[in-house]
């Protein structure tokens, strides 16, 4: 009941922030490993570098939905801050739509890779982990920006609703 959407909300809240810090705590931990390693017993960890390169790419990925769900990705609003507020609304509204068709697009192309990378068992040089999968976390984490644009775009109709409610 009440507890699991307390832990809904929460998760909808941090996943990605969870998702981020879990890959900077591996990538600090590899680096850090590989340090001592490599000045204390000289001998590096061979794999470690390919580990820390897929979690810096991948966070990469995890930023956007992010920067959606938290309202702070970069934009030019010079122009739509002389417009009056419902305008600028509506225009936040359709660059959100914008933004949709071009994540839609990007991921599209990336169910592509994947399907090749999986047709071809692509895998990477050091772990052999499937490349397929690795691009399934990159299709993942788009598909989570198009929802976290889709959660925008409702909480700004239901937030005009409720002015316009107000205002009456």
């Amino acid at each position: 009941g009440e507890g699991k959407m307390k832990s809904i909300k929460w998760l909808d809240k941090n996943f990605e922030l969870i998702i981020l810090a879990i890959f900077l705590v591996i990538m600090s931990l590899l680096s850090f490993s590989n340090v001592i390693m490599r000045y204390c017993f000289h001998h590096a960890l061979s794999w470690s570098d390919e580990v820390c390169c897929y979690c810096l790419a991948l966070s990469a990925f995890f930023c956007l939905p992010c920067a959606v769900r938290m309202g702070t990705s970069i934009k030019v609003d010079t122009f739509a801050s002389i417009l009056p507020k419902h305008v600028q609304s509506v225009l936040e509204i359709a660059c959100d739509v914008v933004m949709i068709g071009f994540l839609g697009c990007f991921l599209k192309g990336t169910v592509t890779i994947i399907q090749n990378a999986a047709k071809i068992k692509q895998a990477s040089p050091a772990l052999q982990i499937p490349l397929s999968y690795l691009y399934g976390i990159m299709g993942f984490a788009v598909a989570l920006a198009i929802f976290r644009y889709i959660q925008v775009i409702i909480k700004c109709i239901v937030c005009r609703q409720k002015s316009k409610e107000v205002m009456e």
